[in-house]
């Protein structure tokens, strides 16, 4: 049978139509008599072979076939018309239309029937009152013939042939395999759909669209790809599209699916979680041993303690440093630039790196907060031993990472310490761009902070969140859909922080604006005070470096006496006074400190009383 054929009986099914108008007189003209449309054996045509799957009754395939008919050929379309009261098909018209001789219930197009063929994503219902009915483009495809992948999922899905099943374990069990990116939970999913013979296609949710009609258009269209091609399915980050978890509620096994973390989701069906944590130290020793054979026992040893990741990524790493070491001796520093490439890649658009070239020496604060400094360097590089050899890993639960708030009035040095400590343990700075990270699409936000933690995670470079108020806010009462969505974006930040292994560090000149959630889920919480005249005078010192040229005048405090203002604001004084003196081609003198530190003043809104001039 070819499409001709139906074209064919689609032509007599709509003359059959009209003669029966003309009788009934509710179409002008005059009546000839109805010849029944011949049967059609269509059992090897894609769209029978896709009905078959699908399991539709004979009255829903011809439903299907006269519309597609319908909509690919004009001549049809102009028939159809005659019979339509405005142009277009309707529900009550294809069932009139497809109305049989008899009277049994089962040879009936009922709603019921129209239900399930707008379910499995194979006809849309629109207009005034959700009448009109036509056939979805993959209707049309597989009456030409085309029985290949939905066009709809092109870029998110790929269905792969039984062949490229042929290594996969046998099981039918719907499984979730939770894990961080490179952790092998795609491979380890793979597995898990079996040795079934079928063939596999796999959804990239996170590539899905962020429109929710569009979205939904292609999850549909993947549950009934599913069924047309008798595959397993295989949801890659199943977390990273808020809808992409109803897909488990319907889609027949064998079924899997990778996902960061689990949420509450009602699936409705036994699943089996199988979780992938990162390697222990021990392992990662041995990872690293034999991707870098030729390395130092002491770098590996270093590597295995500073970077938590898993084989894949250490794999990759390895052979960057390799790479760099170009045939020499490998070093750290091979090592932390191969991953700094790996990570710089991923933090595009979602952070930038940062690097700070002051030293522990520039830092003036009070010993309390020095002391809090001491003990988050400490937690860091002290967190296998505590964690894992002496067995705090059972007593912390999920999540052994480390985070802070640093809070304090501006210019107190804040975003400076947060530099320093990831100096002193070798990680890379990573700033966070919220204007980026938030967006007005709902999901998208969360999308974002996924990608942004996921990368900071596997390659172990520490987060920094300026204004951290401005994300990490208090939640509201629910007034409107906007509190509703932003309060969705607080709870998925506070469950993610919770599980997060990495380091997180938070600033903020608003301390109170915080959700109080947050606050007890820090690690360190410093506080950064106003520097007293004491700190002020040791700030102005260490602000002019050694070999600038500076008169015997300077008197540092009077200018602390004077000026009552943050590190931050004598850093600027003291940068802005030494343009000046390099101008007059004169030493950095009192005149020059005082005349910017009055500059800086003023634009705090503060009132400076005549002095040195």
């Amino acid at each position: 049978m070819t499409l001709r054929d139906r074209m064919v009986w689609a032509q007599a099914v709509l003359a059959r139509a009209v003669m029966l108008a003309r009788a009934q007189g509710w179409l002008a003209g005059d009546a000839e008599p109805i010849a029944e449309p011949p049967r059609v054996e269509d059992v090897q045509h894609p769209l029978s072979r896709a009905s078959a799957r699908l399991e539709l009754s004979e009255i829903e395939v011809d439903a299907l076939w006269l519309l597609a008919c319908v909509q690919i050929e004009p001549v049809l379309s102009r028939l159809a018309s005659s019979l339509a009261p405005h142009g277009e098909m309707t529900v009550q018209l294809l069932q009139r239309i497809l109305a049989p001789a008899t009277e049994l219930a089962s040879e009936r197009l009922t709603l019921g029937a129209i239900a399930r063929l707008v379910e499995l994503g194979l006809v849309d219902l629109g207009g005034t009152g959700d009448r009109v009915i036509r056939a979805r483009d993959r209707v049309i495809d597989l009456a030409n013939g085309w029985f290949d992948l939905d066009r709809e999922l092109r870029g998110c899905a790929e269905l792969m042939p039984s062949a490229a099943m042929a290594e996969i374990v046998a099981s039918a069990a719907v499984v979730i395999v939770v894990g961080p990116r490179d952790s092998g939970r795609h491979r380890v999913a793979r597995a898990a759909l079996g040795r079934s013979g079928c063939n596999l296609i796999e959804l990239r949710c996170g590539e899905l669209s962020p429109d929710a009609t569009i979205s939904h258009r292609q999850l549909d269209a993947f549950a009934r790809e599913c069924r047309l091609h008798g595959a397993a399915a295989l949801l890659r980050d199943i977390d990273a599209h808020e809808h992409a978890p109803s897909l488990l509620r319907r889609l027949p096994p064998p079924v899997a699916a990778t996902a960061r973390t689990v949420g509450g989701w009602d699936l409705g069906r036994p699943v089996t979680i199988h979780h992938m944590d990162v390697p222990s130290r021990e392992a990662r020793a041995t990872a690293w041993r034999e991707a870098m054979p030729s390395a130092d026992a002491a770098i590996v040893e270093r590597a295995a303690d500073a970077f938590a990741i898993a084989a894949p990524m250490i794999t990759r790493v390895a052979a960057g440093a390799l790479a760099l070491a170009s045939g020499a001796r490998i070093t750290d520093e091979h090592v932390r630039a191969a991953l700094r490439a790996e990570l710089d890649h991923r933090m595009v658009g979602l952070a930038s790196r940062i690097a700070v070239k002051q030293t522990w020496d520039d830092l003036v604060l009070p010993p309390d907060q020095m002391e809090q400094l001491v003990e988050l360097v400490a937690r860091v590089r002290h967190r296998h031993l505590v964690v894992e050899t002496w067995g705090f890993r059972d007593k912390v639960g999920k999540g052994q990472g480390v985070s802070a708030l640093l809070a304090g009035p501006p210019g107190t040095g804040k975003t400076m310490v947060a530099g320093l400590v990831a100096n002193e343990l070798g990680l890379d700075l990573y700033q966070v761009d919220l204007s980026r990270i938030m967006s007005k699409w709902i999901g998208e936000t969360e999308k974002q902070l996924a990608n942004l933690f996921d990368a900071a995670e596997t390659g172990h470079a520490i987060l920094l969140f300026d204004e951290a108020d401005s994300l990490f806010g208090r939640r509201t009462e629910v007034r409107s859909s906007n509190d509703r969505y932003a309060n969705l974006e607080v709870n998925y930040l506070l469950q993610r922080l919770e599980a997060f292994s990495g380091i997180c560090l938070l600033t903020t000149n608003h301390e109170n604006a915080i959700d109080e959630a947050f606050r007890r889920r820090l690690s360190i919480h410093v506080r950064f005070p106003m520097p007293d005249e004491p700190q002020r005078t040791e700030l102005w010192r260490v602000m002019l470096p050694d070999q600038a040229p500076r008169a015997r005048d300077i008197d540092n405090e009077r200018l602390a006496t004077e000026f009552v203002m943050s590190g931050g604001y004598i850093k600027n004084a003291a940068v802005r006074a030494a343009f000046l003196a390099a101008d007059e081609g004169a030493p950095i003198a009192m005149r020059h400190l005082w005349r910017a530190a009055r500059v800086e003043y003023e634009a705090i809104g503060k009132i400076v009383r005549d002095g040195v001039r």
